[in-house]
């Protein structure tokens, strides 16, 4: 790797151009053949990445750098929105088409799609625009709002969750931003979106379950709830719970045992800490429920809260006998 195209290439936020390639002596013949052998790849016409630095990047990370490449080459009569803007700062993004650079236009030109970038117009005032690497990005709120218009409702939650957890947003500036986005088309599914949308949520595979509760019309749980021992000692804590039923969900994702795993050097170890968490909270008189990534399928979603909804009934009788419930 050319440590100045890597230089620059670093600069850039992970691309580097043509241009910048013959500057530092190359020239398309030698372009040619780094991508022949996989040391590059093309993102845009005369724009490159180095094949090992991108394929290790998330699809939301290399949406970004494409979004930065083609924002560089249009100037500041652009500003990125929905998705494009969302990558920028660093939401979630779930099910949703990341080939497209999504563009507000900022000079009164009018919209259209071409080669792979979508570009928008709307009302767009100063106070809208934000400045993310040098680049013009949309507000996060309205980042957010963009992106859910455009979307379906589960991966617009995913967005919004995410935006939430990271502290740019907070629900009620959702709201009070969404008023001039209501008629918009997707308007009423954003609005839903919005409405469902959880900071607590703390992983994509969580927000997807609080969206399949929703869908099938399991009773809304309460995230990441805390056990707590009659010692008043925390035990456990678990994504989801349903206090009335006396009963915990857990999503398990590969997250806990896969790459993130924090014992790299005995990863059995995650699923015995799962195990022994598990048992201090059913100690508490709770049951659990767990699903995992194919669960949430919709084609089997129906089968996991039917489950789930098993789950809750065995531990409201187990567990809430001779006791009652006054829900508020």
């Amino acid at each position: 790797m050319d440590p100045r195209l890597e230089a620059l290439t670093l600069k850039n936020g992970g691309y580097f151009t043509r241009g910048q390639a013959i500057d530092c002596g190359y020239c398309d013949r030698d372009l040619r053949e780094a991508l022949h052998v996989s040391l590059i790849i093309r993102l845009r016409h005369g724009i490159y990445a180095f094949t090992d630095l991108h394929k290790k990047l998330e699809a939301t990370a290399r949406h970004r750098i494409l979004a930065y490449a083609v924002a560089d080459k249009l100037g500041p009569n652009v500003a990125l929105s929905h998705t494009s803007a969302g990558s920028a700062w660093e939401f979630d993004h779930y099910g949703v088409e990341l080939d497209s650079v999504h563009l507000t236009r900022l000079d009164g030109a009018t919209g259209r799609r071409e080669a792979g970038v979508t570009y928008h117009v709307g009302a767009v005032t100063l106070d809208d625009i934000r400045e993310v690497d040098g680049r013009l990005v949309v507000a996060p709120s309205r980042a957010v709002i963009e992106t859910a218009t455009i979307t379906s409702i589960e991966s617009a939650m995913v967005t919004a969750s995410s935006a939430l957890r990271l502290g740019l947003v907070t629900k009620g500036e959702l709201e009070e931003d969404f008023g001039p986005f209501a008629k918009w088309q997707g308007g009423r599914k954003a609005s839903i979106a919005i409405r469902l949308s959880d900071g607590r949520l703390e992983s994509v595979g969580e927000v997807r379950s609080l969206h399949m509760f929703w869908r099938e019309g399991l009773p809304w749980p309460e995230p990441q709830y805390k056990v707590v021992n009659e010692r008043g000692i925390v035990v456990a804590r678990t994504d989801f719970a349903w206090i009335d039923y006396r009963h915990l969900g857990e999503f398990d994702g590969m997250v806990k045992y896969g790459r993130l795993n924090k014992y790299t050097d005995e990863p059995g170890r995650a699923i015995t800490d799962e195990k022994v968490r598990e048992d201090l909270a059913r100690a508490e008189r709770f049951g659990m429920s767990r699903w995992t990534w194919p669960d949430l399928d919709p084609r089997r979603s129906r089968h996991t809260v039917d489950a789930i909804r098993a789950g809750m009934e065995l531990s409201k009788k187990l567990y809430l006998r001779n006791r009652t419930i006054i829900t508020l």
